[in-house]
C-alpha cells in the first residue's frame, strides 16, 4: 500500500503525507536534497534523494524510474508544476509498474499556459480580466498606451524549459509606458509571450476540485485572508468558505475543456469595481493550501488514492465551514513586508490595516477552529526543521547584505 510522493520539500506534499499517513497508509517522500519538510514527519517512513527536477530533469527521470522498478510502491504522486510534467512524459513506461494518477502531458500543458486557459474560460463567458495578448497582433507601443494603470505582467507559463534547465516566471507590475515596455521585454526574454494584464483588487478564492474519468469527485472553497506578498502570491491565512455552486460548476467545466484528470485549484479574484468573480489562473496539481481542505474533513489526497487504486468511490462535497489554515512562517513574511516595503512601487495597494494593526493581527495566536500549517504538536519535526531552515536563511541573507555594504 506504499506511496512514493515527489518533491519533499513542498508544503503540500507535508500535507499529502500526513493525510495518508493517517490513514494507514506509508509513504515514502522523494527530494532532491538530503532532508527535507515532509519528509522529517513522523509519517514519512523512507527518504530518497534524487537529482534536482529542476537543474537535471533527464536525471530525475532515470533515478524516479529506477525507483518505482523496485515495485513497493502502489501510486505515485509528483507534486510541483515540474514534476507533474516530468513524471507525464513517463506514463507509459511508469504505467505496469505504479499507478500514476496525473493527465497526459498535452493537458498538464494547457493546464499550465495562461493564455489557453483564459481563452478557453472566455469561450465559456467567465468572467476574465482585460487581458493583451500581444502576439496576437496588438503592439506593445498600443497596448502601452491604451492600457490604465498599473497593470500586470503575466508570464504565460510559471516555468519554462531553456537550455536544459527550468527558468521560473515571475509576476511583474508597470505603472507608466516605460515601466511596461522595459518589464515586457524582459519577461518576453525569460518564457515568451507574457501576458499584459488589468490588475484586479479584491479578496481572492480559491476552488480546490478532483475530477476522474470525467465525472467532479470532490470540490471545496476558501477564501485568502493573508498572502505572501501582500499584493498578491501564495495564500499564508486562509479559510473555508460555504460551497459555492456557481464557482465550482464553472472551474468544473473548464476542466472539462481541458479533459483534465486529477486534483486541480481554480484561481478567482472577486472584482471589488462589479462584484464578479474573475478568474485568475488554474493550478494543475495538489495545490499549496492543501492542508486546509484536509482540516475542514476534505482528504483530497485519500481520495485520490482510492481512485488511483481502482476503488469506486462516491463524490464528497461536505466540508466544515469556518475552519482556518495558517502557515505562520509566511504570515511572518507577510508583515514583515507590511513593514518595511509598503512604499515600494510594486503594485501594492494601500491597505486599511494599519502597520500597528498589522502587527496586533499577527501576534493573534490562537482562534476557534484554527489549525497551523506546518507545525503540529503530535507531528513537531516539520515545525522545527522549517524554523531552522528560516533562521539559517535570514543569518545568510544578512551576511550578503553585510558583505555588499562593506564592498561598498
Amino acid at each position: 500500500m506504499s506511496v512514493f510522493v515527489t518533491d519533499g520539500e513542498q508544503r503540500a506534499t507535508l500535507a499529502l503525507v500526513r493525510a495518508l499517513g493517517r490513514a494507514g497508509i506509508p509513504a515514502t517522500v522523494g527530494s532532491s536534497h538530503a532532508t527535507s519538510l515532509a519528509g522529517c514527519s513522523r509519517y514519512s517512513t523512507r527518504s530518497v534523494r534524487y537529482p534536482s527536477p529542476v537543474e537535471r530533469s533527464a536525471d530525475f527521470q532515470a533515478s524516479l524510474f529506477r525507483e518505482m522498478q523496485d515495485s513497493r510502491y502502489r501510486v505515485l504522486f509528483p507534486m510541483t508544476d515540474i514534476t507533474m510534467l516530468l513524471v507525464a512524459q513517463l506514463r507509459e513506461a511508469l504505467g505496469p509498474l505504479v499507478r500514476v494518477p496525473v493527465p497526459t502531458e498535452e493537458q498538464i500543458t494547457q493546464a499550465q499556459d495562461k493564455r489557453h486557459v483564459l481563452l478557453l474560460a472566455q469561450q465559456l463567458g467567465m468572467a476574465c480580466p482585460s487581458t493583451f495578448m500581444l502576439h496576437e497582433g496588438e503592439s506593445l507601443g498600443d497596448v502601452a498606451r491604451r492600457v490604465e494603470y498599473p497593470v500586470v505582467i503575466k508570464p504565460r507559463f510559471s516555468w519554462w524549459l531553456r537550455g536544459g534547465k527550468w527558468a521560473c516566471g515571475n509576476v511583474q507590475f508597470a505603472h507608466d509606458a516605460d515601466e511596461l515596455t522595459v518589464k515586457y521585454r524582459e519577461s518576453h526574454l525569460l518564457i515568451p509571450d507574457p501576458l499584459v494584464q488589468e490588475k484586479i483588487e479584491g479578496e481572492g478564492r480559491g476552488v480546490f476540485l478532483l475530477v476522474w474519468n470525467g465525472e467532479l469527485k470532490a470540490a471545496f472553497c476558501h477564501r485568502r485572508l493573508r498572502e505572501k506578498p501582500p499584493w498578491g502570491g501564495v495564500s499564508v491565512y486562509r479559510d473555508s468558505i460555504p460551497f459555492d455552486q456557481e464557482l465550482v460548476q464553472k472551474s468544473f467545466a473548464l476542466l472539462r475543456t481541458i479533459g483534465w484528470q486529477g486534483p486541480a485549484m481554480v484561481e478567482f479574484k472577486m472584482d471589488r469595481r462589479d462584484g464578479q468573480a474573475k478568474l485568475m489562473e488554474v493550478n494543475g496539481r495538489f495545490w499549496g493550501s492543501l492542508q486546509l481542505a484536509v482540516d475542514a474533513g476534505l482528504n483530497f489526497p485519500l481520495l485520490l488514492y482510492r481512485l488511483a487504486d481502482g476503488e469506486e468511490v462516491p463524490s464528497q462535497f461536505d466540508y466544515k465551514v469556518g475552519v482556518k489554515s495558517r502557515w505562520l512562517l509566511g504570515d511572518l513574511d507577510h508583515l514583515l513586508i507590511r513593514l518595511t516595503r509598503s512604499g515600494e512601487r510594486n503594485g501594492f495597494s494601500p491597505s486599511d490595516t494599519s502597520k500597528l494593526r498589522a502587527c496586533l493581527n499577527f501576534m493573534k495566536l490562537y482562534e476557534r477552529d484554527l489549525y497551523y500549517e506546518v507545525f503540529r504538536v503530535g507531528d513537531p519535526a516539520p515545525g522545527w526543521y522549517e524554523w531552522r531552515s528560516y533562521v539559517r536563511d535570514l543569518l545568510r541573507r544578512f551576511g550578503s547584505h553585510a558583505e555588499a555594504t562593506r564592498a561598498h
